[in-house]
């Protein structure tokens, strides 16, 4: 079982399946940084990492695609406790699954996101 895999399965409240989606996405995710950068697990991961992947690790996806990546490194960062610093940072075409950007706050409404909360065992 792999660090993404004890991760997302414990924090990531929701179904079975998407939860099993999230740790496949974080799997890729940890594949091409691992790939990139060498690093094996996702608490040595920075910003520009994720940064990375977003931008340019994902080069064959479509936007709404792109955007549940956003959403699964969302809640690594959440889990991690790096998404209050990282979340200004991370904003991009990958914010939406339509692929048009971040939109501004007056105009955002709805419900904040469902974030993980880290289980204490």
């Amino acid at each position: 079982m792999s660090a993404i895999h004890r991760l997302l399965e414990r924090a990531q409240p929701g179904s079975h399946g998407g939860v099993a989606q999230h740790i496949r996405r974080g799997e890729i995710l940890r594949q091409r940084i691992a790939e990139r950068w060498h690093l094996r697990r996702p608490e040595q991961w920075r910003l520009k990492h994720v940064r990375w992947v977003l931008e340019h690790g994902l080069p064959d996806v479509g936007p709404a695609t792109r955007y549940h990546y956003y959403r699964t490194v969302r809640v690594i960062a959440a889990v991690l406790g790096h998404w209050p610093d990282w979340e200004p940072h991370l904003r991009g075409s990958w914010t939406t699954p339509t692929g048009a950007g971040p939109r501004a706050s007056a105009e955002r409404g709805g419900r904040p996101p469902k974030l993980a909360q880290r289980a204490r065992r």
